[in-house]
């Protein structure tokens, strides 16, 4: 007799909740992440649900399951629709697989944190990427933090563009962006987090393009040089919910969902920034050295993303278009 692995048995028994209908005693709501349950995003996720309990009076049950426990994230996103998993918060370049217009996202210089911080620019811009996914039977709740992110090297010190001419970095991203490298002189390298550390040590990278956390927690002081391009690549979350099982719940229930992803959406994108400004000065403290590119160095990357960014544009005229009329209206343009 096969015998059933326990995340089988789990994962069996998560379904059967969801399926059982009105007389289970609460709407289960399975949120799976790939990150430590010590990572800052397991915590928001965890106050999330919080936040919807305290909202519906327990009549929704939100399960949080870090560190792949249940699935990593892009297994999670596969698993919506099948009664397995109700949302999930994977890094936004993952949705450009399901709707390429969802790469807007992930564009050089695409969103700041003064857009993002801004009710009517972030509420529409989530409107506009749900638009994309919802054929494919999800949705949208929101959009988060994950980190401002910038160029650490063990033994190069950057301090313009043309420094970056011949080096091997980590990267991740979308296609855009690494044909974004690729006109920097950059060789891309894709590689686990987990490698990035040993394998600049060793000579197999010269760079990493990460996160103030990843710096100041994976790779440490043997990444002695960071150089940021403020706005460069300002990563993002987004918040994936089966849109079939959210639109089954009544209104009030809907509404105790969508509210607790914007207010703490809200709060972590404050937050978030803070935590990286205090990661960075770490690094400082430790002797690393932070550059930060001038006006005149931002305007040269400026021009370098607007022709990366080209073909994008042409193949999505009427999203640019949208998105550029919705900086000027809520006042966050330029």
């Amino acid at each position: 007799m096969k015998m059933l692995s326990p995340k089988s048995i789990l994962i069996a028994g998560l379904t059967l909740a969801a399926l059982a209908g009105p007389a289970a005693a609460a709407e289960t709501l399975v949120l799976p992440n790939e990150v430590a349950a010590t990572h800052w995003k397991t915590d928001y996720q965890k106050q999330f649900g919080d936040l919807v309990k305290q909202k519906t009076g327990g009549k929704i049950d939100v399960q949080v399951f870090p560190a792949g426990q249940l699935y990593n994230e892009q297994d999670a996103l596969a698993a919506l629709g099948t009664g397995s998993v109700q949302m999930v918060w994977p890094v936004s370049v993952r949705i450009e697989s399901i709707a390429p217009q969802a790469g807007v996202l992930n564009l050089p210089f695409a969103v700041s944190d003064k857009m993002m911080t801004n009710a009517c620019f972030s509420s529409g811009l989530t409107e506009i990427i749900s638009s994309y996914v919802e054929p494919r039977g999800l949705k949208v709740l929101g959009l988060m933090r994950t980190a401002d992110l910038f160029f650490i090297f063990g033994n190069k010190e950057v301090k313009k563009m043309d420094d970056l001419k011949g080096t091997k970095v980590r990267v991740t991203g979308g296609r855009i962006f690494l044909d974004t490298m690729k006109r920097l002189g950059i060789s891309p390298v894709s590689m686990a987090a987990s490698e990035m550390s040993s394998a600049m040590s060793q000579g197999a990278i010269d760079g990493v393009f990460s996160s103030p956390a990843g710096w100041a927690e994976m790779i440490g002081i043997s990444g002695k040089y960071g150089w940021y391009v403020p706005g460069f690549q300002l990563a993002t979350y987004a918040v994936v919910v089966d849109n079939a099982w959210f639109s089954g719940l009544s209104p009030d229930l809907q509404e105790a969902v969508s509210s607790s992803i914007r207010e703490i959406s809200a709060r972590e994108w404050v937050e978030a920034k803070a935590a990286d400004e205090k990661l960075v000065e770490k690094m400082r403290s430790q002797g690393a050295q932070f550059n930060v590119a001038d006006d005149a160095e931002i305007a040269r990357w400026r021009k370098l993303a607007e022709e990366a960014n080209a073909p994008f544009d042409k193949a999505n005229p009427g999203l640019v278009g949208k998105v550029k009329k919705m900086e000027a209206s809520c006042g966050v343009g330029g």
